[in-house]
């Protein structure tokens, strides 16, 4: 190919292209309807920025670090007895040394019960070690470790749902009418069009429309709470699945799609293209060019000398989106429109990207519609990562006062937005003969919805190369493969940089180059405030887990022993490493992935129980991490609330904040190594089944500290659950812990093009040493699970219930929690080995 830079003339042509949509009048608006509750009649312009963070203020007791032995611990035969193990000699050695185990669930004889309509796997472990709501009933065994994972774990689960309610509530309804309403815009434009070049615009507009039209249009309605009852009585919710299920898959196919596109009697160049693309997005294996933009895309290579391809295996349906055929039709539709640039550098894809722009100024009713949903998006996942239409809005409104117009426009668009993300396929001329960035700038464009711009995606684009040149300044060429190693060193952790050097694509190679680019991040993120950090919900996820690594590391000797060895900053880095799967998870529409390639009833019987000595439960003490959860849960709150969202999980998040308030109380009181208080006193009464007799009863007399940390956290846990939005039965797959994220896409001429995932499985159990002034005891609770993997790219991606297959077996909500044998799940990463015991 020879390679032709686009002429200053041409781009001029291209904006003359638009002399219309620059100069007519404005056709008179359109009267927008009533708002509905959904959607408010004018958008607020807050989204929580009111809320506060207040940074806690703890004085650690010097007590707290002090080592201690753990032959003083009485209740560990308590805990071997109770759940079904006895610790290994290497075991116990281990405790000794560094004050915690971790355990494989199958190990013990804990399992979470899934009989509820709406139950969670970690929430329920945790019930299962709490004991019995009567005092008199528990045990030592039932002194539990409340991790911060359970915690991350619980917003996430809150954030989700949000999102899925905001999404089946408002966003699909919107995007359904609003391709609509643009599409038969589109085919106006074209009926009234005079001129060739006006026809062949409106055409590819039309076309280019008519993907997601046919897409929307197909979805189903999802599970409603009135499904599953029949002349007032419930159903049993399994056959009701299987009906909605059978039905749905119907629905969502290519034949009903393309029937969609048959009845619109394109001509027959249009209808072939529209269905080539809906064939691509239906079966999402592999990167292809958009047929309805076919003649231009070979033009714009041509001109480039680069083949660029959209990766259509991005178009399954995972994550949270593949629960009904109306999920997976938004999240495919939203796909193409993030998916499909209108390169700048294009003369003709920059006139349709106009184009659409005219089409959005002349619907004042859809403008609004787009704007509540980017506007939402953005406060939920970020910022775009591309031009948008009202970059082209804005660059017509330049054009307006400047004497050259078309001058003016492509002036404003080409400062405009540098997307910092490449997320398209490239093919190059020749290894080595293009640079990373010129190559990521040359995919700049209009998105109809943009990517969001995601900092761990361009922390991972810039760690990694295809076949382009080694970056300026860099003496070697970066891999094409990125790690969760990276992100994890760039959010603080020094155990995951130590970790880097065993990666498979590590090599000398590219060692130097790895250092380099981490150390280029970490003075850009040095730069950042914490207003950066808090600009939206996504980075103010990042910024809690960040203070995971820095406040630990900041206060290392002086937290509690289990805290103080390598083997906890390996379960740092995997709750840490946790969390982020689970933000990848609920933003993988979203987020701009990057490339690189090629208590008891009442009982007046007489109780003359004496009351057990408590349990002592322990939170681990990470009262930084809690603090920004607090702030994190509240901003989504208020955020959403700001904006007129009336939404049924707002309520449960408020339940969260509570118990992160609750939370933070109660690591004070341990980082000053305060006594918790729990009286008991003694009373007597006439027996009631013998009045010759006296009844001598014990009570705990007011408010317990401890009964509060033994049941209230799992209580407020519980409370904070959100409800399932499509339905009240909640599905298996959603109950379970594990989950998977296709993160990056890497691959050149020695790599094969692979895709990295990050998955979540069953929680692990952990034991956690503790000595403070409340005495020695042994505490038990969970932690979660991670695993990082790569599989080659072609075929359709993972999804969660892939995933799920390696751990648990069926799909019976309420028997949810069958575990495969042990053998069958995956292997651990090798940088958590420190957090397993060997023999």
């Amino acid at each position: 190919m020879v390679k032709r830079p686009l002429s200053a003339s041409a781009l001029v042509l291209c904006a003359m292209f638009l002399s219309g949509c620059f100069w007519a009048p404005p056709k008179p608006p359109s009267p927008a309807p009533a708002p509905s509750p959904e959607q408010p009649a004018a958008q607020k312009a807050s989204f929580g920025e009111s809320v506060a963070y207040d940074a806690p203020k703890t004085m650690i007791a010097k007590s707290v670090g002090t080592d201690f032995n753990v032959t003083d611990i009485k209740n560990i035969a308590d805990m071997e007895k109770a759940y079904g193990f006895t610790f290994t000699t290497a075991e116990r050695q281990a405790l000794g040394a560094r004050k915690f185990l971790v355990k494989n669930l199958l190990e013990t004889s804990i399992r979470p019960e899934s009989g509820g309509d709406n139950v969670r796997e970690f929430i329920q472990l945790y019930g299962q070690v709490q004991g019995p709501r009567e005092y008199k009933e528990r045990g030592q065994q039932h002194s539990q470790f409340f991790s911060s994972d359970v915690f991350l774990h619980a917003y996430n689960n809150l954030y989700v749902e949000l999102l899925k309610e905001m999404e089946n509530k408002t966003f699909a309804p919107a995007m359904r009418s609003l391709s609509e309403r643009f599409y038969r815009a589109a085919q106006t434009n074209l009926e009234r069009a005079a001129s060739d070049t006006e026809k062949k615009k409106w055409t590819k507009v039309r076309d280019y429309l008519a993907v997601p039209y046919a897409i929307f249009t197909t979805a189903g309605r999802p599970l409603g709470q009135n499904d599953y009852y029949k002349n007032g009585e419930m159903r049993d919710p399994a056959e009701v699945q299987a009906e909605h299920d059978a039905a749905d898959a119907k629905i969502d196919t290519y034949e009903t799609a393309a029937a969609v596109i048959r009845e619109l009697h394109l001509e027959p160049a249009s209808e072939k293209a529209v269905l080539a693309d809906l064939k691509q997005v239906y079966d999402a294996s592999d990167k292809g060019i958009p047929e309805v933009f076919a003649e231009e895309y070979a033009a714009f290579s041509e001109q480039e000398d680069m083949v660029f391809k959209v990766d259509f295996t991005q178009f399954t349906p995972r994550g949270t989106y593949t629960s009904s055929s109306l999920r997976r039709q938004y999240f495919r539709g939203m796909k193409w429109f993030i998916q499909v640039p209108f390169f700048l550098k294009s003369a003709d894809l920059t006139s349709y990207a106009f184009a659409l722009t005219q089409l959005m100024a002349e619907d004042p009713v859809a403008l609004t519609d787009y704007d509540r949903l980017e506007s939402a998006i953005g406060f939920m996942v970020g910022t775009s990562d591309d031009l948008m239409p009202v970059d082209y809005l804005k660059a017509l409104d330049a054009a307006k006062v400047s004497p050259d117009g078309s001058t003016a426009a492509m002036a404003y668009l080409a400062k405009a937005r540098e997307p910092k993300i490449k997320d398209l396929a490239a093919e190059y001329a020749a290894v080595g003969s293009e640079q990373s960035d010129e190559v990521r700038l040359k995919t700049k464009g209009m998105r109809f919805f943009s990517g969001k711009f995601i900092m761990d995606s361009y922390w991972t684009g810039f760690l990694t190369q295809g076949d382009e040149a080694p970056r300026r300044d860099f003496v070697q060429k970066l891999p094409p493969m990125a790690s969760s190693l990276e992100v994890m060193t760039l959010l603080g952790s020094e155990y995951a940089r130590s970790q880097i050097k065993n990666l498979d694509f590590y090599s000398e190679n590219n060692a130097i180059a790895i250092g380099r680019a981490l150390d280029v991040l970490a003075a850009d993120n040095a730069k950042l405030t914490e207003a950066d950090w808090r600009s939206n919900l996504y980075t103010s996820w990042l910024w809690t887990i960040q203070s995971l690594f820095s406040w630990q590391s900041a206060n290392k000797t002086a937290l509690p022993r289990f805290m103080q060895s390598q083997a906890w900053e390996a379960k740092t880095l995997m709750t840490a490493s946790a969390s982020w799967a689970e933000l990848r998870h609920a933003t993988i529409l979203y987020a701009k992935q990057s490339f690189a390639e090629m208590g008891a009833g009442f009982n007046d019987a007489c109780d003359p129980r004496k009351v057990p000595p408590p349990p002592k439960a322990y939170i681990e003490p990470q009262i930084e991490t809690y603090a920004r959860l607090r702030y994190l849960a509240e901003r989504t709150r208020q955020g959403l609330t700001d904006q007129g969202y009336e939404l049924i999980n707002l309520y449960p998040l408020e339940r969260f904040v509570a118990l992160m308030d609750l939370v933070q109380g109660f690591v004070k009181k341990e980082l000053g190594d305060e006594k918790l208080r729990e009286t008991v006193v003694s009373s007597a009464r006439p027996d009631p089944s013998d009045s010759a007799k006296t009844c001598d009863e014990y009570a705990i007399d007011g408010e317990s500290d401890w009964e509060k940390l033994r049941l209230g956290i799992v209580s407020g846990l519980r409370d904070s659950i959100p409800t399932p939005v499509e339905g009240p039965v909640l599905p298996a797959k959603d109950r379970r812990a594990a989950l998977v994220a296709d993160v990056h896409t890497g691959g050149d001429s020695s790599y094969p093009t692979s895709i990295l995932y990050q998955g979540t499985g069953v929680p692990y159990v952990i034991f956690a040493a503790v000595s403070d002034a409340n005495g020695p005891r042994l505490t038990v609770g969970f932690i979660s699970s991670h695993y990082e993997f790569v599989k080659e790219h072609g075929g359709k991606r993972m999804t969660d219930e892939d995933w799920q297959k390696n751990f648990y077996v069926g799909t019976d909500p309420y028997n949810a929690f069958q575990y495969t044998p042990r053998a069958s799940w995956p292997s651990t990463n090798a940088w958590y080995a420190p957090l397993f015991v060997t023999e």
